[in-house]
């Protein structure tokens, strides 16, 4: 018997944007492809080729495009609120055609998500995904989006995304980088990952940004998640996230969903570390 063909990873995303965008159609659901296979060439040329896809979606149409998700074998594995700090994506994962992130927002950009998805879908271009035109942002916005998330990239990839999307470009282009940066709200990261800290100071979300993009470890990024909090009812709700069970990651750590029991001792676990730290 012959041995099942495997089809190039790189393929399969491709593919599976497709598959994507059209469960997105069908529904009547807008969505943004993200990064990976999606990217300008320019952009993509020499960086690491992704695992996964990623996908923008009209914050008003997130619950429904989860539940067409589900209703067509894509396995949740973790919430918009547990997935990471920024509560911004949820983890999908089908046995043909891999993994998706489904944001609702984009880390970085701070402003009102549905402006921000108006101001992207309204400057959109088509790239050609497993045969079909899906809807990506213009080459400006990418360059946002990559130096965006170079801000607090653990991949090693921020290197290659910074100079392709910032050091390589020139004045005129950076201008407009700077200027839709500030028109979504995300000055901070651009200004840290470009060497410009000073522009920082003072900025909404600036100590969390500064450790995340430092690399700190979780208990770092909380304190300075509690020093850009304002007001003590916020303060307070981060002090009871910071100590709850991350069931999701729990889970994905085991492998399977977290008995009580497991559940309790990774809460005693967390109290220990935020201690000793």
């Amino acid at each position: 018997m012959n041995a099942p063909v495997q089809v190039p990873a790189q393929t399969r995303l491709r593919l599976a944007h497709g598959c994507l965008d059209h469960l997105a159609r069908e529904a009547g659901v807008r969505i943004l492809h993200l990064k990976g296979v999606s990217l300008h060439p320019s952009l993509a040329e020499g960086r690491s080729p992704s695992t996964d896809c990623d996908v923008l979606v009209d914050p008003a149409q997130v619950g429904l495009y989860c539940q067409v998700l589900a209703a067509h074998d894509w396995q949740q594995i973790t919430t918009f609120e547990h997935g990471s700090v920024f509560t911004h994506a949820a983890t999908f994962h089908h046995q043909v055609w891999g993994t998706v992130d489904v944001h609702r927002t984009f880390p970085g950009l701070e402003h009102d998500p549905a402006v921000t998805f108006e101001r992207l879908w309204d400057a959109h271009e088509q790239v050609d995904l497993g045969g079909i035109a899906c809807a990506a942002p213009d080459l400006t916005a990418q360059r946002l989006l990559l130096l965006v998330h170079a801000a607090r990239d653990a991949m090693g990839r921020a290197r290659h995304d910074v100079r392709v999307s910032w050091t390589e470009v020139d004045a005129d282009g950076r201008a407009r980088i700077d200027a839709l940066a500030m028109e979504l709200g995300a000055v901070v990261p651009l200004a840290l990952v470009t060497d410009r800290p000073e522009l920082a100071v003072g900025q909404p979300d600036e100590h969390l940004w500064r450790a995340v993009h430092r690399r700190a470890n979780p208990t770092e990024v909380w304190m300075a998640r509690l020093r850009d909090a304002r007001g003590p009812s916020r303060r307070a709700r981060i002090l009871v996230e910071a100590v709850r069970v991350n069931r999701d990651h729990l889970g994905l750590r085991l492998g399977r969903v977290p008995t009580r029991q497991e559940v309790r001792r990774e809460w005693w676990a967390r109290w220990g570390r935020f201690l000793r730290r």
